[in-house]
């Protein structure tokens, strides 16, 4: 389907398309592996512990061979592969055309075609019918989305019994979102985001909630807070980035701190006593 430029949705197709149009992603890169657990067109996520909260989203929706997955939003379209390497009948969907036609050669180089299904599409209106899949999961997805909306479609297509998880960014950390606010680009700090996304606080975890009629809860696995900090060119060399994931994990050990994490894992599930 095709989003008018001047909507929400046209503007992330249209900024999406771009991003894709200019990426120099190698073959080799985009080669998906049964083991992996992040996407090597994007090195920086395995310094982020990208791994940690992609086991969550797994273990959250029970993933299992044979089971229906929905991949929302699947950009470059590792989330999917990496579902149906362990088994998952995926459908992926995304906004962003150029984005399913870089995610079905992804799929090719990855040996998995026969077990995707992307399809270009808008989160907010899936053109899926009721009770449909097992599961949703999404990457990076939910926080440009109108959040009233997509807990409903998410609570649509699951069945009765359904789980999904998704790792976003976060916005619990006030320290954070001052630079997100003011750094990006300036001080030779590249932006990297669109116009139209915001990350998860509490007031918009809230109107998830209040739209889906399961469980909604936030975890946060680890704590990427400093590490941030690697954005910044002074800090962004072997030593710098060392210092600050040390300062990650130490920051870490009382769990209250956890939710100043930037990235963390929302859970939303149909089951009420979901964990």
């Amino acid at each position: 389907m095709t989003a008018a430029k001047h909507t929400t949705q046209g503007r992330e197709a249209e900024f999406w398309d771009e991003v894709v149009e200019s990426a120099q992603d190698r073959d080799e890169d985009l080669r998906v592996f049964p083991g992996d657990m992040f996407d090597r067109t994007m090195p920086w996520l395995k310094y982020m512990d990208f791994a940690d909260y992609l086991q969550v989203v797994f273990d959250n929706i029970g993933l299992r061979p044979g089971m229906r997955v929905l991949d929302l939003g699947c950009g470059k379209g590792f989330l999917a592969a990496a579902l149906a390497h362990r088994g998952a009948n995926v459908d992926a969907i995304d906004i962003s055309s150029k984005s399913v036609e870089r995610c079905r050669k992804r799929a090719e180089l990855s040996d998995v075609a026969e077990r995707t299904n992307f399809h270009v599409m808008d989160c907010e209106n899936l053109a899926f019918e009721d009770d449909s899949f097992d599961a949703v999961c999404g990457s990076f997805v939910l926080h440009h989305l109108d959040l009233e909306k997509i807990a409903k479609e998410v609570f649509r297509v699951l069945k009765p019994s359904g789980r999904s998880a998704f790792i976003e960014t976060f916005g619990l950390n006030p320290l954070l979102m001052l630079a997100r606010s003011t750094l990006p680009g300036r001080f030779g700090i590249e932006k990297a985001s669109s116009e139209d996304e915001y990350p998860l606080n509490r007031a918009r975890i809230d109107k998830l909630q209040q739209h889906f009629p399961g469980k909604v809860s936030p975890a946060f696995p680890r704590v990427v807070f400093a590490r941030m900090g690697g954005y910044l060119p002074f800090m962004n060399n072997m030593l710098g980035r060392g210092i600050l994931k040390t300062f990650d994990r130490t920051f870490a050990v009382p769990a209250f701190l956890r939710t100043w994490s930037y990235y963390g894992v929302l859970k939303m599930n149909m089951e009420a006593d979901g964990k």
